[in-house]
């Protein structure tokens, strides 16, 4: 199963703001969260990692065609 759907594949440029915009949100409240000793604030590193994993890996397959004029 995917977590692409048929709109995100229409419009990945938008998604891949979205996942990076939702990515550096758990980023930063993981800063916040152990900068107030909360050590499990360290588990949104891991979540903003997959985040940013997504939007490259998704953006890595859809440059190419936008590039080459391929569609």
């Amino acid at each position: 199963m995917s977590a692409a759907t048929s709109w995100g594949n229409r419009h990945p440029y938008i998604v891949m703001g979205v996942r990076i915009a939702a990515g550096t949100w758990n980023l930063i409240l993981g800063i916040i969260l152990l900068s107030h000793g909360y050590r499990w604030g360290s588990l949104l590193f891991a979540v903003s990692a997959l985040i940013f994993g997504a939007a490259y890996f998704s953006a890595r397959g859809k440059s190419g065609s936008r590039l080459h004029g391929q569609g």
